[in-house]
């Protein structure tokens, strides 16, 4: 059973999008209003895209700011006989009203006046728009950004936030690379991500007060552009999504790592310098790592010297346990078999084992 401790640290933290996926739809399927915060560009959309298709339903996004007061409500005109007034119903509430469909509040904090909050009231406790009820298997999630993004976000009634169950939703480095790789995303991206290992949560996240800035939906737009866009148009194409300082970074990045040649690494009789120079520094230590393990993983049957070269860089001064265990776990099950029955294993897997006893023995003293 969780800790109190680990409870608030959740609270306060946020979840992941894996995280996210089950508490969400969990909550959805018990028929429960769920209000999802974070950062912009985090993924919140892209989380209730997924859940949609999870639960079956199609998603109507309504955005609260973006709409009249009155317009929420439909408007009311004289009837055939002019004795009367009739209200006539905005599109969307018929639509809720007819057929099963998961309602999307975004941004339902963004600039919202009190007459907006209220109509929210009613969606969410009420299940209607005027008079027209909701169909009974409509579900209802809303998302909005965090006080402290500048994303114009305004206080909502503690009437309203009553009526949620509420999440919060963190950068998670892990859950965006395997999101992305799902997408088939530019490789070089991820990898520059990935590279970054326990760091990459502030490159794939930095609001550095510019116009463009980093954010999980920055660099998805910059993996699509830069997958179809002229290769001397990157770095501008990039900058225009993710800012300059970013921009320099991967630049930067990229520029090193390419001279990490992974064929070279395997085939050559001298092994990278990982101890000064370039390779030094984790994150392209980390991106010659995933180059080595990328080109392995493509290959059926591993050539005997590209084994043992592999069992040597992983024993090579300047690697540390950690790299060397990220690199096997990234490898097929096939590969590591193969590589285990080399001579040079049994000593590289003791190292391993004796690091990680270290590890433990040292968070029990």
């Amino acid at each position: 059973m969780a800790t109190t401790t680990s409870i608030q640290r959740a609270a306060q933290v946020g979840f992941g999008y894996q995280q996210l996926l089950p508490l969400v739809e969990a909550a959805l399927r018990a028929d429960v209003p769920v209000l999802l915060r974070g950062h912009p560009g985090v993924g919140k959309s892209a989380l209730a895209s997924e859940i949609a298709q999870r639960l079956g339903l199609p998603i109507l996004d309504l955005r609260l700011a973006q709409k009249d007061p009155a317009e929420l409500a439909g408007i009311y005109a004289p009837n055939a006989d002019r004795t009367a007034l009739q209200l006539l119903p905005p599109d969307w509430a018929l639509e809720l009203s007819q057929r099963p469909m998961l309602l999307f509040l975004d941004e339902i904090n963004a600039a919202v006046t009190k007459l907006h909050q209220a109509a929210a009231y009613q969606m969410v406790l009420e299940r209607r728009v005027g008079p027209l009820h909701f169909h009974p298997q409509t579900r209802v999630l809303a998302a909005g950004n965090l006080d402290e993004d500048r994303a114009l976000a305004v206080p909502l009634s503690s009437a309203l936030l009553n009526r949620f169950v509420h999440f919060r939703m963190r950068v998670d480095p892990t859950d965006w690379l395997l999101w992305a790789e799902q997408q088939g995303l530019h490789a070089g991206i991820r990898a520059y991500i990935a590279s970054f290992g326990g760091r990459a949560m502030a490159i794939l996240y930095k609001n550095t007060g510019e116009d463009a800035f980093a954010t999980p939906r920055s660099w998805t737009m910059a993996a699509r552009l830069l997958a179809q866009a002229p290769t001397k148009l990157a770095p501008q194409l990039l900058c225009a999504c993710v800012g300059p300082v970013a921009t320099e970074q991967f630049v930067e990045w990229q520029r090193v790592a390419s001279k990490a040649d992974p064929r070279a690494i395997l085939d050559g009789a001298k092994l990278p310098e990982l101890q000064s120079g370039p390779l030094a520094e984790p994150s392209l230590k980390l991106a010659m790592l995933y180059a080595v393990g990328d080109l392995l993983a493509r290959q059926e049957k591993l050539p005997p010297k590209w084994l043992e070269r592999t069992v040597a860089l992983l024993q090579a001064p300047g690697m540390d346990a950690e790299h060397a265990v990220l690199l096997l776990r990234r490898l097929p099950r096939a590969v590591r078999l193969q590589l285990e029955k080399t001579k040079s294993f049994a000593p590289l897997a003791a190292r391993l084992v004796d690091v990680q006893l270290q590890a433990l023995e040292a968070a029990d003293a």
